[in-house]
């Protein structure tokens, strides 16, 4: 704080300056009245005049549209119209989702029917009666979709509180059933009285009732729990009654898709085919037909299997080739003659007549509307794609090219990548990266991604065709250290940091140091115990980490509040540990600030710290509210701290710590172009996932560099005068004299900083007695000398 008497003696300071220096021509200055109220009234610096250069009044986003449409379907089914059409039921995911009915004959849309509030579906069903049913996210609705009628009934949420329905299955009568997440419920709906029977949450721990299958001969239901210990739940449909039939030794994560036939329970485990006597429930043991092997399991890499037909159930396995179980022999193997679906694996069948032979239909691939036909009779395949509507995307992620200023953007669920230029307005899609949870680039035109699942890290050139080797995996996460989301990617020099979540249900995240010449990897886990490691920046030879409380899906948090950890990378030590902003659930963006500072992001408020030393400097609330580790930009420009955060758009003047919120809402992500315009991830109102992009452009800057330190210097010396933005884009210290500029003498420099003074003073910027001071450090330093 400068004192009165500090304030004094640096007039008394000035006027011996004065007279050492007997340059004519300056203003004599009066020292002021005693009892001058001190020029500092608190710790806090005081706020320079208001400038407003944000326009409050519109919306200062330009809303660019949707830069890329795709196509994502997660299941289908087969079924048959009243006037005797054979179709295919599937909900491409996109927002206000739209069940989409296709002849499988002439192979052409017959129509889309929204189901209003949700963004795709997991689950689907034909019952008995030929009525469609959709389990959907992120409203886990059930609705009813009426052949006859071409309605659709939204049925609400069965089991309130959840966000996902999983598995659907029906009976005889025409009850459906499904499971749920996040609480991993199994219920009954019953059409003929609207009623919901709840089994209940069906683990204490994992979230998802991720599949179910009804037993038709025995009145059960069949329920597979997911991750990160696959379980597989009989449920005495009469009473109620759950009992745990996992077969012993089970290793899978998950039970993800179940299917009935024959007395036999069918379940993809882990990418595996186990089969359970729906009695006994005991894993039965089969015979592999091509190494006349017995195993207990086999590759699948389906959407369960098929209804039982001629040969037995279908499936595709791990190398996409149209597989079957005999349920006669109990022998599994390639159909013959063999044949292979080259769309992708299966993700729905259904059983057709057609000249008094069953024929299998069924879709083949999740992004392409793949659909095949097999008749087991003569061993024939014929495959096409079936016109589903292509919809809006929902994004995942953004970067700006640093070179082109190109805009990469990434598709949430489909994996797919569009870059859109804003020369033209037009998006190119490109490489399906997977889903991206963090990418960056390293400074040679590559980009390095994180992409979920399974934790990995990828090479990419977008310069180059796409090969075998581009991009190219670095590593994977996932089985060897349990993390499964880089969220985020920070190369830096000979290495690249990553910062992951945890598997499902595992706790404590980690660092990753990739070392770019050789190829080899690092991992440190639990560096803040069961945290995320959220973000990332480096500081020298060391990195500062910033944590988030969560562990991975499907656990709740065991931390209380976000640290701050510097570390480092050759060994793992740990040598600095802070928490920033107490309470605070995570710290979703680090960055070096013009100051020096590392600067920071945790829920609504910035911070900066000491990098030297940990110490806080600052804390500056832009709102109150938790996010989660994957929300939270921030980005340097003029002076200026941009940031988004909770759905905002925010810029923070760091001298007054003042924070304008330019958008309140909608908005994830913020990359900036070579031209300083900002873009971002739009969920236009009304939609639930951002499906547009979108662009800001701050207003110009008239003082390019400027200088921001705290308080007004002039060349060697503080005047302890508060430095502020009196301009948008320039500061007190840009506007005055510059000190590096080439002065014949001091005195020069000196008369220049009073004239400007003067000038400031007159239009009300600064005050007499900032004026006076900026005065004496001009007349005291070394400028010009």
């Amino acid at each position: 704080m400068f004192s009165r008497r500090q304030f004094r003696h640096a007039l008394i300071t000035f006027a011996a300056a004065l007279g050492l220096l007997a340059m004519g021509g300056l203003r004599a200055t009066a020292a002021p009245p005693g009892d001058l109220p001190d020029p500092f009234p608190s710790e806090n610096w005081p706020l320079g005049p208001a400038t407003k250069p944000f326009g409050p009044s519109t919306d200062v986003i330009k809303d660019l549209g949707s830069p890329v449409s795709s196509l994502t379907i997660m299941e289908g089914a087969v079924g048959h119209t009243p006037d005797g059409r054979d179709v295919v039921y599937a909900v491409p995911a996109g927002e206000n989702a739209q069940l989409n009915v296709v002849d499988l004959h002439s192979r052409q849309l017959l129509r889309t029917v929204p189901l209003p509030g949700a963004a795709g579906g997991w689950a689907i069903v034909v019952v008995p009666n030929g009525d469609v049913y959709l389990g959907t996210y992120a409203n886990a609705h059930l609705y009813r979709y009426s052949p006859a009628t071409g309605e659709v009934t939204d049925l609400g949420q069965p089991i309130p509180g959840q966000s996902q329905i999983y598995g659907l299955t029906s009976d005889p009568a025409g009850n459906v059933y499904a499971g749920t997440y996040p609480n991993a419920h199994a219920f009954k709906y019953d059409p003929a009285t609207g009623e919901v029977t709840d089994y209940g949450s069906l683990d204490p721990v994992q979230q998802y009732a991720r599949s179910t299958v009804y037993d038709p001969d025995h009145n059960k239901l069949f329920v597979g729990v997911s991750t990160p210990n696959a379980r597989l739940l009989r449920i005495d449909v009469a009473t109620k009654a759950v009992e745990d039939i996992t077969p012993p030794g089970t290793t899978a994560k998950d039970f993800i898709d179940l299917d009935y036939a024959g007395g036999k329970v069918f379940a993809n485990a882990s990418s595996r085919l186990v089969v359970v006597d729906a009695v006994t429930g005991e894993q039965v043991k089969y015979t592999d037909a091509t190494t006349g092997q017995q195993v207990m399991d086999y590759p699948i890499a389906a959407r369960g299997v098929s209804a039982a037909g001629p040969g037995g159930v279908y499936f595709t396995d791990n190398k996409l080739a149209l597989t079957h179980y005999d349920l006669d022999t109990n022998t599994v193997g390639p159909v013959t003659p063999a044949r292979t679906l080259t769309r992708g694996a299966s993700i729905g069948y259904g059983w057709v007549t057609e000249n008094g032979v069953p024929v299998l239909y069924g879709l083949a691939g999740n992004y392409s509307g793949g659909t095949f036909r097999y008749n087991p009779a003569d061993g024939t395949l014929a495959q096409w794609s079936s016109p589903f509507q292509y919809v809006p995307s929902p994004l995942m992620h953004e970067l700006a090219d640093p070179s082109t200023g190109k805009v990469f953007v990434n598709v949430y669920l489909n994996g797919s990548t569009a870059i859109y230029d804003p020369a033209t307005g037009k998006s190119t899609v490109t490489t399906r990266q997977g889903q991206v949870e963090g990418w960056a680039w390293d400074g040679h035109g590559k980009m390095y991604v994180g992409i979920y699942p399974y934790g990995r890290l990828s090479l990419w050139d977008p310069t180059q065709p796409d090969s075998p080797t581009n991009p190219k995996e670095l590593f994977s996460l996932v089985d060897s250290d349990h993390q499964n989301r880089p969220v985020a990617v920070v190369p830096d020099g000979d290495h690249v940091y990553v910062g992951t979540t945890p598997a499902y249900g595992e706790y404590g995240g980690a660092l990753t140091v990739y070392d770019v010449p050789t190829g080899s990897h690092t991992v440190y886990r639990n560096l803040v115990t069961d945290q995320t490691i959220a973000s990332i920046v480096p500081d020298g030879n060391d990195v500062w980490l910033g944590s988030s409380i969560e562990g991975g899906q499907g656990t709740d948090p065991k931390a209380t509040e976000a640290h701050l950890v510097k570390v480092d990378p050759a060994t793992g030590q740990v040598l600095t540990d802070v928490v920033p902003v107490p309470g605070a659930a995570s710290i979703n963006e680090l960055i070096t600030g013009p100051d020096g500072n590392v600067w920071g992001l945790a829920d609504g408020i910035v911070f900066a710290v000491d990098p030297a030393t940990g110490a806080v400097q600052r804390q500056l609330p832009v709102f109150s509210g938790a996010t989660g580790s994957q929300d939270g930009a921030l980005s340097w420009r003029d002076g200026y701290l941009y940031g988004v955060t909770g759905g905002r758009l925010f810029v923070l003047d760091i001298l007054s710590g003042h924070a304008t919120i330019l958008r309140d809402h909608g908005l994830n992500r913020l990359t900036q172009t070579p031209n300083g315009t900002y873009y971002t991830l739009l969920r236009p109102d009304g939609y639930i996932n951002p499906t547009n992009l979108a662009s800001y452009t701050p207003p110009a800057d008239p003082c390019p560099q400027s200088d921001v330190r705290p308080t007004v210097w002039t060349g060697n010396i503080d005047s302890h005068v508060q430095n502020r933005f009196l301009t948008y884009g320039c500061t007190l210290t840009d506007v005055l004299p510059s000190a590096t500029a080439s002065w014949p003498n001091h005195g020069a420099y000196v008369l220049a900083v009073d004239r400007k003074v003067r000038q400031l003073e007159a239009d009300g910027s600064i005050q007499r007695w900032e004026g006076v001071l900026i005065l004496v450090a001009a007349a005291r330093s070394d400028v010009g000398k």
